[in-house]
């Protein structure tokens, strides 16, 4: 941004220079003062501005040197030297606004032909915006409900300025943030940080929507040989394994909130051409579910269903996050042998 500053003051001086050399011959000046019968201010600067940044401009009479003037500012523009003058821009906006156009002001003085001082006024627009907030997380522009969601924000035009995040009234330094979403939606809210003890910037906030994560897959076993529905197993060693694989994508970029368990299994049977019956609801550990002495009373061909209950995911945090599955999708029957 400065150099292209000092490009354009480059080159308005390359185009007031060679008006300058020709009022200089016309005039005989000593070392103390220039006499100059006709100038104008000429201001060099963005036409627009980042929040946070500040609004900084050349100006300069066709007295290129600088000597023999004054530059004076108005209000809130600052003065650095004899040419460069500056505003911050901190307090120009609201937290509703979003742009606005800000005017300045100020005056030349220079001395004229008989030591009288002259004053030129000057006077531009600037406009002022709110940055861009980039956000980049794992889950690109939307956060995984009750998981570890590590956040960075990137504001363009302040790159080198240390900014603030706020994520639920958790406001932390750096650009970096972890949030654990539990609604619809999510916001951080960003900041310039103040200097010398100054108040925070707020330059914007960003929302992500929450989504749940990937469903997993229920893989079931026996003696370990994975099972189908319909497929026969043992009634006298009727014992299963559930095994729930998270999504592979899932779990490799969120390996803290991809473990799964499940609690019970509700077990019915079907013998012959009679209705279906309820057995029990029975605990399992470890995932196995272990019903030989349940069906001792069964017969080879009966059918035995398995509806699992309580299938939860474990975060990164150890809480238990109920996983919203349908009646099928954990649901499993097959025939005794």
């Amino acid at each position: 941004m400065t150099q292209l500053k000092d490009m354009r003051y480059n080159v308005m001086l390359a185009l007031y220079f060679p008006i300058l050399l020709y009022a200089f011959s016309t005039f005989e000046l000593d070392e103390d003062v220039y006499v100059v019968e006709a100038v104008e201010p000429v201001v060099v600067a963005e036409e627009t501005v980042v929040l946070g940044q500040p609004f900084e401009a050349r100006a300069f009479l066709s007295v290129a040197s600088g000597e023999g003037q004054e530059l004076t500012g108005e209000g809130a523009l600052e003065v650095v030297g004899d040419s460069l003058f500056r505003m911050g821009t901190a307090g120009l906006l609201s937290d509703d606004q979003d742009v606005a156009d800000v005017p300045y002001s100020g005056l030349f003085r220079f001395t004229q032909v008989g030591g009288g001082t002259a004053e030129l006024p000057f006077a531009g627009t600037f406009r002022v915006r709110r940055p861009e907030i980039v956000a980049t997380s794992e889950a690109a522009q939307a956060l995984y409900r009750q998981c570890r969601n590590t956040i960075r924000i990137d504001v363009p035009g302040l790159e080198n300025r240390p900014i603030r995040l706020d994520a639920g009234g958790r406001r932390i330094d750096g650009n970096t943030i972890t949030i654990s979403p539990s609604g619809d939606a999510s916001s951080v809210a960003v900041y310039l940080a103040g200097e010398n003890g100054a108040e925070d910037i707020y330059l914007g906030r960003k929302t992500f929507a929450t989504i749940d994560p990937p469903r997993p897959e229920i893989r079931v076993f026996s003696g370990g040989r994975e099972l189908r529905n319909g497929d026969a197993i043992p009634r006298a060693r009727a014992m299963l394994e559930f095994q729930i694989e998270a999504d592979e994508q899932f779990r490799q970029r969120y390996p803290q909130d991809a473990r799964y368990g499940v609690s019970r299994a509700r077990v019915f049977l079907r013998q012959g051409l009679t209705a279906s019956r309820e057995v029990g609801s029975f605990p399992l550990e470890g995932g196995r579910l272990v019903l030989t002495r349940a069906l001792r009373d069964a017969q080879p061909g009966d059918r035995v269903t398995v509806q699992l209950e309580g299938v939860v995911r474990i975060n990164y945090a150890g809480q238990a996050i109920a996983v919203p599955l349908g009646t099928g999708t954990r649901t499993f029957g097959f025939t005794l042998s």
